[in-house]
């Protein structure tokens, strides 16, 4: 009787494990996966949202018509925090993870540093909007941006505020991380190269420095005609405010750090006229520009940024790698190589050395809304 009852449990766990496996591989080939590894809590919080909502809206889309090859394509959402010691730990868990195909992200240069190495060795594709120019310094070469570098977007800068803006006495207020420092350097260089000057240098901490008087006060005595920010959106508005409480009336030029609507509705009236560059804007339009931006604003209720709108079209390229090359991370990676005019809706991608080309537009606030600047490079 015990023998009997022993074989029945034995055949009933057996049944229950086919029936398992037979569940996981049928849930297996009909959907495929992509992941989103970005800051969804923290001061960077703002840009991971945007992201994440873009890259779902291109996902939402392809899905309605069929997905890749009859097979859906859902995300999995990693949080790094902004933080390069949690990145490596969202960087592990999607590249031992065979069913992820790609990665967008990370968004900070920072994380995306402490965790190419990672997917690397993975073989995992990855395409980001991190700007310093190390992440794409050829050994890693999985690893495609849709930026432009931080020396490339501090040349342009560099140049606006010379040749455009006709600065000659700049003060830099940088974030002490790679970001922050790569720009501030690049700036730096191009600007005094072109005749200009670098009368103060002062630096913060991203997430802790509240209080800049101590900044602000010595880059004042130093009468700059302006004030390069190379940081994001939320301490840049106090930085803004802060001025503005302090008597400094100087023209403040930022980079794509701060291409936010948090940076209005944190900075208010202080950051109206401020500058900065983005590489996207609903005004400046290109095949599906206005319809991207339509079907943002109805799913969500908010403008897309410049950054929905990079990971809108990353979403968007790794849909064709998949269609075109086959729905394998050697299939994308081989698309990616080979790209050339892919239409996105933030202008036209191609990959020189992993890196994109594309050119910078110069934004600002004006009535309280960010448009493009009457003057562009």
């Amino acid at each position: 009787m015990k023998k009997i009852i022993v074989i029945a449990i034995m055949m009933a766990l057996l049944v229950t494990l086919v029936t398992g496996c037979s569940a996981t591989s049928s849930s297996e080939s009909s959907e495929i996966y992509i992941a989103s590894a970005n800051p969804m809590t923290g001061d960077s919080a703002q840009f991971g949202d945007m992201k994440v909502k873009a890259i779902e809206l291109a996902l939402e889309e392809v899905n309605k018509n069929g997905g890749i090859d009859g097979k859906q394509v859902k995300l999995l959402v990693g949080d790094d925090t902004g933080n390069p010691k949690e990145a490596p730990n969202v960087a592990q868990k999607f590249s031992s993870d065979k069913k992820v195909l790609a990665v967008i992200g990370h968004w900070n240069s920072s994380c995306t540093l402490a965790a190419r190495g990672i997917y690397e060795s993975a073989g995992i594709p990855v395409i980001t909007d991190s700007v310093n120019k190390a992440i794409t310094d050829g050994t890693t070469p999985h690893i495609f941006r849709i930026s432009l570098t931080d020396t490339t977007q501090a040349q342009h800068l560099a140049k606006y505020a010379y040749e455009v803006m006709g600065k000659r006495k700049a003060a830099i207020l940088f974030t002490a991380n790679d970001f922050g420092t790569g720009l501030k350097e690049d700036f730096t260089a191009t600007f005094t190269e072109l005749g200009g000057e670098i009368v103060a240098t002062e630096t913060y901490f991203e997430g802790q420095s509240k209080d800049f008087s101590p900044q602000l006060t010595k880059i004042k005595s130093k009468n700059p005609d302006l004030i390069f920010i190379p940081g994001y959106y939320v301490e840049t508005a106090l930085i803004a405010q802060q001025a503005q409480s302090s008597g400094i009336d100087v023209p403040m030029l930022g980079t794509d750090g701060i291409s936010s609507e948090e940076l209005v509705k944190l900075g208010g009236d202080a950051v109206e006229g401020i500058k900065f560059a983005g590489f996207f804007h609903p005004e400046v339009e290109y095949p599906g520009t206005k319809e991207f931006v339509e079907a943002f604003r109805v799913k969500y209720n908010k403008e897309p940024d410049t950054y929905a709108a990079l990971a809108y079209d990353s979403a968007k390229l790794l849909l064709e790698a998949m269609s075109q090359g086959g729905a394998t991370r050697e299939g994308i990676k081989k698309y990616l190589d080979n790209v050339k005019d892919f239409p996105g809706v933030a202008g036209p991608i191609a990959f020189e050395g992993n890196d994109v080309t594309r050119g910078i537009i110069i934004l600002t606030v004006k009535d309280g809304k960010i448009v493009p600047a009457d003057i562009q490079p």
